[in-house]
């Protein structure tokens, strides 16, 4: 009796057979591996979210910082010049300050400096003139405090009328602000624009 003939012997898998094995091993494969990218694209999503939320946590932070310890100066005053880009607001603030500013060095202490916070396309840039009476622009230094900004707004707090104003200029008030508003528009991965908001209390130093 040959081999093929002894009962009970394995005579191998089939081509169909061994077809459906490879067809259902690259089905679970592909559930896997699937699986396996949308958990990490998750992840990623989650890790950028996180990421620019700390930085927006920081800017917002810096702007409260400065403006807080904002200068009131009849030589220098605050000025808010209300504009739009692409229909959306691009607003601009200028104003002096005694904080320690976020530029060179970590933690140096400034004198009295001139900051400016503005708009361009889809930054948010600050431009900080350390020289109050310099004639070059080797004495400014500029920083991106935010990317994919789709709007800045600021809104004014005038005491002395009760009301917020979208401008502000110092020449012609007799008080600094009392608030300000910050309405800073970021696009998100979503293509959906998000709006943060930060009230901040200036009690501008002479």
């Amino acid at each position: 009796m040959s081999l093929r003939q002894r009962p009970g012997f394995d005579e191998g898998f089939t081509l169909v057979e061994v077809l459906l094995a490879t067809a259902l091993v690259a089905v679970i494969a592909a559930m896997v591996f699937g699986s396996l990218h949308v958990s990490a694209a998750a992840i990623d999503g989650a890790r950028n979210a996180a990421a620019r939320e700390q930085l927006l946590r920081s800017t917002l932070r810096i702007m409260m910082e400065e403006l807080t310890a904002a200068v009131a100066n009849p030589l220098a005053p605050m000025v808010g010049v209300n504009a739009t880009q692409d229909g959306q607001p691009a607003d601009t603030v200028v104003f002096l300050t005694l904080s320690q500013f976020h530029a060179g060095n970590a933690g140096q202490e400034s004198e009295m400096v001139r900051i400016v916070y503005t708009r361009e396309n889809d930054r948010l840039l600050r431009f900080i003139r350390r020289n109050l009476y310099g004639m070059t622009d080797e004495t400014i230094d500029q920083s991106e405090l935010a990317k994919l900004v789709k709007g800045f707004n600021l809104r004014y707090y005038d005491s002395m009328a009760n009301a917020w104003l979208d401008e502000w200029d110092g020449r012609s008030k007799t008080a600094p602000p009392a608030a300000m508003l910050i309405e800073l528009m970021l696009l998100e991965d979503n293509d959906e624009v998000r709006t943060f908001r930060q009230w901040v209390p200036i009690g501008m130093k002479s």
